[in-house]
């Protein structure tokens, strides 16, 4: 591999010529445009946790991506850097789209077809928002926290005032909840590059075993290994499967600082009012 072309590039090469894995790729792309500049990509967040969040939400573009890439067409950085950029654009809109279905939703009113000046509807809807509070604030805030990942920094603002609390502390917690999620999907990609790597041995092993003499015993050995591999191989394909990276019951019961029975209890409660139409928190 020569040292011509970006960081990027030569990730990808090294990755063509065998040198690193797929995941170990990703993983390297990823952590390169997580500590980039913002004037880099054009990504612009608040905070590292933004860039978080919209880092997981394009990883599996990156992804689709890499399984695109042409090196005729144009560099590696240069093609992942357009990826990136339409990405954030995309992503940008389905924040303001959420934001203005969530403003459409608390400024709902009975005339629909009225045409109303957008400042005075949105300093309505911050007069209905102080106003309003919700006859049941334990319920709503689980609904909010279990959802946390469709909800934006608006919607922050305005849950806290109808529920009665600091915006800064529903956002602490909102934060939390996103730092958890990111770090499950850093633990995800090292455990199925584990799992590409294990599945790879077996096949050595089998490969192995047709070159062994029958009662020997080096195939006794390679025949004890391929079992125990298979069985590894089995397990954490079968923890790959059952993984989840939402906020589980028990995560949001560390978080309130209340037992997991009591968050099961209530979520139940709150999924039974659902299936009868009972709306009303």
């Amino acid at each position: 591999m020569d040292g011509h072309g970006g960081p990027l590039e030569n990730f990808y090469r090294r990755h063509k010529a065998g040198n690193i894995t797929e995941r170990e790729l990703e993983s390297r792309i990823f952590e390169y445009v997580m500590n980039s500049r913002s004037n880099e990509y054009g990504l612009y967040f608040k905070n590292r946790d933004e860039r978080v969040d919209f880092l997981c939400w394009v990883y599996p573009r990156i992804r689709k991506a890499i399984e695109r890439y042409d090196s005729a067409c144009a560099s590696f950085d240069a093609y992942l850097a357009s990826t990136i950029r339409y990405s954030y654009r995309n992503y940008r809109s389905r924040e303001h789209k959420q934001s203005a279905a969530e403003t459409a939703c608390w400024n709902a009113s009975g005339d629909e077809t009225a045409v109303r000046d957008p400042e005075a509807v949105y300093q309505e809807a911050e007069c209905l928002a102080a106003a309003y509070r919700i006859r049941s604030p334990t319920r709503a805030l689980l609904v909010l926290l279990k959802s946390y990942y469709y909800v934006s920094d608006g919607l922050v603002n305005k849950a806290a005032r109808a529920l009665g609390m600091k915006a800064e502390i529903l956002g602490s917690m909102i934060d939390t909840l996103h730092n958890a999620q990111f770090k499950k999907i850093m633990r995800l990609q090292k455990l199925a590059g584990a799992t590409h790597c294990l599945y790879f041995r077996c096949l050595g092993y089998e490969r192995r075993l047709a070159e062994r003499h029958e009662n020997s015993r080096s195939r006794e050995l390679l025949l004890l290994r391929l079992k125990q591999g298979r069985q590894r191989l089995e397990d954490m394909r079968r923890r790959l499967r059952s993984a989840r990276v939402e906020a589980t019951n028990s995560s949001l019961a560390r978080l309130l600082g209340v037992p997991k029975g009591t968050i099961d209890s209530r979520l139940a409660s709150i999924r039974s009012r659902m299936s009868a139409n009972k709306w009303m928190f």
